[in-house]
């Protein structure tokens, strides 16, 4: 995609994979910077949208992975270091990594507190396998989720015993 103007509230967003490979499902990343405001959430949305569906993720976890998204969206803007966010997705057929950045110093650590909901715990730590916080260069912070489509491959069931 070509680089937007910088009034413009997504600045810069490219999709990766698609170029490499023939049609159809595999890997794939995406990212964006986007100005603080209300376009962060669906713009999140349609990015992990985007690269779970392209790397075959079955919907339950893609459901997963869009609470992971409203709970970013609905606090990340708060802790943006120069009011824009660098949101990322990165996903295959097993495994796929979000990555928030250009966060205040405690940004990240701060965003992963406030995800928190009575009586469910923390949204982000009970649906991600992997949840931490990057330090970058020049003092910002940038917090990366890993999530995954299973823990491990079960046994495939019959028919007969799926039902049972």
């Amino acid at each position: 995609m070509s680089e937007t103007t910088s009034d413009s509230p997504v600045a810069g967003a490219t999709l990766g994979g698609a170029e490499e490979r023939e049609p159809g499902f595999g890997d794939c990343s995406v990212s964006a910077r986007v100005r603080t405001g209300p376009l962060v959430g669906p713009v999140l949305r349609r990015m992990v949208s985007i690269a779970l569906a392209r790397a075959d993720w079955p919907l339950d976890r893609l459901d997963d992975a869009l609470l992971v998204c409203d709970a970013l969206s609905a606090h990340a803007p708060r802790h943006a270091q120069a009011r824009r966010l660098s949101l990322s997705v990165k996903a295959d057929g097993r495994e796929a990594e979000l990555r928030v950045g250009e966060l205040g110093h405690a940004g990240a650590a701060a965003l992963l507190r406030e995800a928190t909901l009575p009586v469910v715990g923390n949204v982000l730590e009970g649906i991600a396998e992997d949840v931490r916080s990057v330090r970058e260069p020049g003092g910002g912070s940038t917090l990366a989720l890993v999530l995954k489509t299973w823990s491990e491959p079960g046994p495939a069931l019959s028919p007969t015993e799926a039902l049972d």
